[in-house]
């Protein structure tokens, strides 16, 4: 190889040329391969980048690299970026003479140089701190926890169904008055492409733990109850959980995610609002979180991440209650997914979104697997969203008769072998196709549902979800100024529950798990 001619003296202009663009300033003062050598880490970096980018997309890319381990090397390697851009501008510099002048434009050139870096050090390093919160689980080791703090996580073996239970909580952690009001199962059907989702009303009682016991008080406060007692359930309170509703419904649940209520208003808000239809107006003079009841006009709405928790949580308005609020919560969960799938949303978005989830998201998923479900998620078909509502008086569910007695209030019993039929309905065999809930009349009815030949894999592919179409940019609905009624709290005026434990003298038992006669 040729001797590189004799280089010409650095100067403070080549040290500003190469503070904008590593190796410019040297390649401006003809030393080519001090050049070609010093933009080596940025081309390597941008054909990486742009590798990922055009082979799995800015979602994949961004979920393959949102692991706790993963963005630690980033950061690391941030910082070694920082040292490399000074060294290059120094380099480009030397021979400049010692001036006080040219010592402030070279502090002013390093400071160019460093910037970038600094500022996606500092990002990455939100990221990671997020990424650990979120990850962290329920306070109980898992056997691939370690996956979490791994550079290079290995996605462990994905079943061709894979089912989440989504939790809302108005506080997150291990307290004893942890209450999960809002449960829904999310079951992924990776043949078929199917998503099944059901709401669980959180005054079920008598659920199986999955061990031959059952849960006697309501489902809402077994996570509670599992805290207390962890030499009962040492997986802790998320397998606890998700081990009775799997037990109930007779599918597997393979991860726990918690959502706190503030944190949802939050993630509403940072994603732009939600759109959403609202069939017929709702108002409840009861409602009272950060309003003076709440009122949601009939028609298409773009709303707020308060008008939507509203939306999901209002039960004592006209023609509400604990059980038709879980469709609503369902429609939301949706609406923010077609937000976040919409153009340039997810990058705009995602770093006010990294406190607010790290803040109020929890989940024992492996974090290995959240390239592929961020894919899937994005790209599911809306068409084969199956939804199951389940309510008292639709031959699974029903309140307690009057007289009825139970020590813990209002409560919502089951058939065990109806809720089976139910989940082999919504969870059957992948491939097959799965069923609503209540059937309509062109649909079979529960436990005489159709059947059909599982759709075989070819040898060795890979399940892939059904592409849907984005969302487009333009938000198609008006938005909802105010869902704040305004409006006085009524007073309160006693009316018999014809549900109600008759009157006793005797104690309130506390909660207790029962052996299954």
């Amino acid at each position: 190889m040729p001797a590189e001619s004799t280089p010409k003296t650095g100067s403070l202009r080549a040290a500003a040329a190469s503070a904008v663009v590593p190796g410019l300033g040297q390649w401006l003062d003809g030393r080519r391969r001090a050049a070609l050598l010093s933009a080596l880490p940025l081309i390597v970096f941008l054909v990486v980048a742009l590798g990922a980018l055009l082979l799995f997309g800015v979602v994949r890319t961004a979920a393959a690299i949102a692991t706790p381990g993963r963005l630690t090397l980033l950061f690391a390697l941030l910082l070694l970026s920082i040292a490399w851009r000074i060294l290059v501008t120094v380099d480009a510099a030397r021979g400049t003479k010692r001036t006080r002048r040219s010592a402030i434009l070279l502090a002013l050139a390093l400071l160019i140089s460093i910037a970038p870096q600094a500022g996606a050090a500092a990002i990455v390093y939100r990221a990671k701190v997020a990424a650990t919160d979120v990850f962290s689980g329920f306070g109980t080791p898992t056997p691939d926890g370690s996956a979490a703090e791994s550079a290079t996580p290995t996605p462990p073996p994905i079943a061709d169904r894979f089912t989440m239970l989504l939790i809302g909580a108005d506080t997150v952690g291990n307290r004893s008055s942890f209450n999960t009001d809002s449960m829904i199962i999310v079951s992924w059907d990776r043949i078929g492409g199917y998503v099944s989702t059901v709401s669980i009303p959180r005054d079920l009682v008598n659920v199986p733990l999955g061990n031959g016991d059952v849960y006697g008080p309501k489902i809402n406060s077994l996570w509670s109850h599992a805290v207390r007692y962890p030499k009962k359930f040492p997986e802790g309170p998320a397998v606890a959980l998700s081990t009775a509703l799997g037990t109930m419904f007779n599918v597997k649940i393979d991860a726990t995610a918690v959502v706190v209520i503030p944190t949802f208003v939050k993630i509403i808000d940072q994603v732009g609002g939600v759109d959403l239809t609202i069939q017929r107006t709702i108002l409840d003079v009861s409602y009272r979180t950060n309003m003076d009841g709440a009122r949601l006009p009939a028609g298409n709405w773009h709303m707020s991440g308060e008008c939507a928790l509203a939306y999901a949580r209002i039960r004592k308005a006209p023609g509400t209650d604990d059980m038709t609020r879980g469709p609503r919560q369902i429609e939301i969960l949706l609406a923010a997914r077609d937000e976040l799938a919409r153009s340039g949303n997810f990058v705009s978005n995602a770093l006010a979104l990294l406190d607010v989830i790290g803040d109020g998201v929890r989940t024992d998923l492996n974090p290995a697997l959240i390239p592929q479900l961020a894919e899937a998620a994005g790209s599911f078909d809306s068409s084969k969203i199956v939804r199951a509502v389940i309510q008292p008086g639709d031959t699974i569910l029903r309140y307690r008769h009057k007289g009825e007695y139970s020590p813990f209030g209002s409560v919502v019993f089951f058939k065990a072998d109806r809720m089976l039929m139910l989940g082999a309905r919504l969870f059957p065999t992948p491939g097959t196709r799965p069923w609503g809930f209540p059937a309509t009349k062109s649909e079979p009815k529960l436990g005489t549902e159709a059947a059909f030949s599982p759709v075989p894999l070819a040898s060795g592919a890979t399940p892939a979800p059904s592409l849907s179409p984005s969302p487009t940019a333009a938000h198609p609905y008006p938005t909802l100024a105010t869902c704040d009624a305004g409006l006085p709290l009524p007073r309160h005026t006693a009316t018999p529950d014809p549900t109600s434990a008759p009157e006793s003298t005797e104690p309130t038992p506390t909660p207790s798990v029962t052996a299954t006669p």
